[in-house]
């Protein structure tokens, strides 16, 4: 009896094994799905440029976009945007020709009747300016604008403008719109974006307080004449300006006397306004005696403690070239001894060029800045008694300090359209002086 136990139990131990054999060398139960071929119809548009939408209409497209691959004559586009059942949307090769369009679904490859037709993208050729204020009448030459009107759009930083004409395909005419801000302007032509480059807002300047021209004379375009201290140079001579003639200085450096020769000097109080621009046009290569020192163009005040002033530089032997500009106040109303606000920059201005230089002060926001051909370059604050208007400025010298001890020294350069505003320039406003001259 116990024999036919020990076998049974036997029997069912190799049962179980081969139960458990069998099922580890099962196959795994692999599902086999099979795609249809999709059936495209039709689309569009079948002429356009690079890189606009194509929609694909048709069927069993499936919703997997990343089974989905388009191709324009054999250029495969690489941005399949949008795919369901029905429909592809699908980003027109730029590398593309013209040519039949293909779709291929996972392995299925089907070519759609009809042939897509490339167009020359639109081109820019010029502008004719790069900046202007809301009403200004722009143009643009360029290729492949068409003649509808209806197709374009022109936008200054996302504001459109008003289209007034196109021509020939290759002029259009513009206004430039009401509340733009500075930044990218684009021309969109049945939607395809041409990039055309930067449009600056120019705004509304006020006239300025006082301004020499430099026509040949030191007579005021506007307030009263200027004059001109010959001392140990030359007498004053003309040369081509920004505008017109500039006043040239031939770069003596100061005798000692506390007052310098060949500069010009200035109205008195000329610069007395706690909200001021100064501005001017500036050429300076950096010739002149110790230039290094750091040459005004300008400085205006009382004595060498009181005083506003705007130099230009070669530099140190171990600095750059460089621009800076100081606000001092030394022993008067609200400063005990020797305050200095200066704001110095390794900006320059050492070539044969026209430079715009331009400083602001602020009671208001108690700040200065100093500008560069219509760039900020520098900006510090100004303490809570800045007042120009605790001394007299009585000396207000172009081309040298407003008092010199022997031998610092005098600009060697030229200056054009000096001129003075009794309020702080914001930056567009500093940039419109700056783009129209």
């Amino acid at each position: 009896m116990k024999s036919f136990v020990k076998k049974i139990q036997l029997i069912l131990v190799l049962l179980g094994l081969a139960i458990i054999y069998s099922g580890c060398n099962k196959g795994p139960d692999i599902k086999i799905y099979s795609y249809p071929a999709p059936i495209p119809l039709d689309f569009t548009p079948k002429t356009g440029y690079p890189g606009i939408d194509v929609t694909i209409t048709g069927s069993s497209f499936g919703t997997y976009a990343n089974a989905v691959k388009v191709y324009f004559n054999g250029i495969k586009a690489d941005t399949v945007r949008y795919c369901d059942d029905g429909k592809i949307v699908v980003k027109v090769p730029s590398n593309g020709i013209s040519g039949t369009v293909t779709v291929q679904v996972w392995k299925s490859v089907v070519d759609l009747k009809g042939v897509y037709t490339y167009v020359a993208p639109p081109t820019i050729k010029s502008l004719s300016a790069n900046a202007g204020a809301p009403g200004d009448i722009i143009s643009i030459k360029g290729k492949g604008f068409g003649t509808d009107l209806t197709k374009l759009v022109l936008s200054f930083n996302g504001t459109n403008s008003t289209l007034n004409s196109v021509v020939n395909d290759t002029l259009i005419t513009a206004t430039v719109p009401a509340n733009f801000t500075s930044g990218n302007l684009t021309l969109f032509v049945s939607g395809y974006s041409v990039p055309i480059g930067t449009f600056t807002y120019l705004t509304f300047v006020a006239a300025p307080v006082y301004q020499l021209d430099f026509e040949g004379n030191l007579n005021a375009t506007i307030g009263s004449n200027a004059t001109y201290n010959l001392g140990g140079g030359q007498p004053l001579t003309y040369v081509t300006g920004i505008n017109g003639k500039a006043a040239y200085f031939a770069g003596y450096t100061s005798s000692g006397q506390g007052d310098n020769g060949q500069t010009i000097s200035l109205p008195q109080n000329v610069a007395q306004y706690n909200e001021l621009t100064i501005s001017c046009w500036v050429q300076y290569d950096g010739t002149g005696p110790n230039a290094n020192w750091g040459t005004p163009v300008f400085s205006i005040g009382h004595t060498r403690g009181n005083n506003i002033s705007f130099n230009v530089s070669t530099g140190w032997p171990t600095m750059q070239n460089w621009i800076s500009t100081g606000v001092v106040f030394e022993n008067v109303t609200g400063f005990t001894g020797y305050s200095s606000y200066p704001i110095s920059t390794q900006k320059t201005t050492v070539d044969t060029a026209w430079h715009h230089l331009v400083m602001t002060l602020s009671k208001s926001k108690l700040v200065e800045n100093i500008y560069l051909d219509g760039v900020n370059i520098g900006t510090t604050a100004l303490p809570a008694a800045y007042d120009l208007t605790v001394y007299t400025q009585d000396r207000a010298y172009l081309g040298a300090g407003c008092v010199s001890n022997t031998g610092e020294p005098a600009l060697k350069g030229a200056i054009d359209k000096f001129q003075v505003y009794n309020s702080a320039l914001t930056a567009n406003q500093v940039y419109t002086l700056y783009y129209k001259k």
